[in-house]
């Protein structure tokens, strides 16, 4: 199936539309900042001929160094691989960002190797995750909680069924829904998040706290909020139609990654 993501906004809610946008936005910015701050070693980037001339001098402002690691055709919405690259068609540059060069090239080896916890480690991601996604990945290219469904209680960052339309607090497949070590680590995301933009921080967390559905069937994810109906690709699971209804934290559990009574610790935030 070629790869698409579709966003039909509801009646009423048309300005989700730009808002969705600053979450995305939110989200880049974000992933460098939490590199540029200590909160992790590395983070992957992409770099084309229509960014190289606004993210390098962005990389440069922060202290942060770009190591190329390998070439990637263009393509349209959320891709799960690299596109082959055809001699005269426009490409980018899949790379990490690192503090130093040295970090950046033991990341290039790790990543080159497929080496995914070693890599799961460098990206900050916790264990339990990283072994997950170890795991997961080789069976299924979009590893949302494997063989869960039904209705699923749990943390907002631990939540990544919206992630293919903007908003993802972590960027990482979480192990599960109430993953309490990302949702440690999302509370961190939040405070740099609040950082650079606190209006579309405080909407990531409020539409990721939301119940909404996420639906996956024939290669098709259709997932829908009180705002959007977003549909994209998946893998192909033919003798398989999941549905995860998320429910959030309305299950007696404590707010989770909406609590920002956790003191922050790493180089200061400015």
């Amino acid at each position: 199936m070629q790869d698409f993501v579709r966003i039909i906004m509801k009646r009423g809610h048309e300005d989700w539309q730009s808002r969705l946008n600053k979450i995305s936005s939110l989200q880049n910015e974000a992933e460098l900042q939490m590199v540029a701050k200590g909160f992790r070693q590395a983070t992957t980037a992409h770099l084309s001929q229509d960014n190289i001339n606004r993210l390098l001098p962005r990389l440069n402002k922060l202290g942060l160094y770009f190591t190329p690691i390998a070439k990637s055709g263009y393509y349209q919405g959320f891709a799960h691989r690299h596109k082959e690259v055809k001699p005269g068609d426009p490409f980018y540059w899949y790379g990490c960002v690192t503090r130093t060069v040295t970090i950046g090239e033991i990341f290039k080896a790790a990543d080159m190797a497929a080496d995914h916890k070693a890599v799961g480690r460098l990206l900050g991601y916790p264990e339990c995750c990283t072994e997950y996604f170890a795991r997961a990945f080789p069976k299924d290219y979009d590893p949302i909680w494997l063989g869960l469904s039904g209705e699923v209680h749990g943390y907002p960052a631990c939540n990544q069924m919206l992630r293919y339309f903007g908003p993802r607090i972590t960027s990482h497949l979480s192990c599960s829904p109430d993953c309490k070590a990302t949702d440690e680590f999302g509370r961190i995301w939040l405070e740099v998040m609040r950082t650079i933009d606190p209006e579309a921080a405080d909407d990531m967390l409020h539409i990721l706290s939301k119940p909404f559905t996420w639906d996956s069937y024939h290669g098709v994810v259709q997932v829908e909020t009180d705002y959007f109906v977003g549909l994209t690709h998946t893998s192909m699971r033919p003798d398989s139609h999941r549905i995860i209804c998320w429910k959030g934290e309305d299950n007696g559990t404590d707010k989770g990654t909406g609590d920002n009574s956790r003191e922050v610790h790493a180089t200061e935030l400015q």
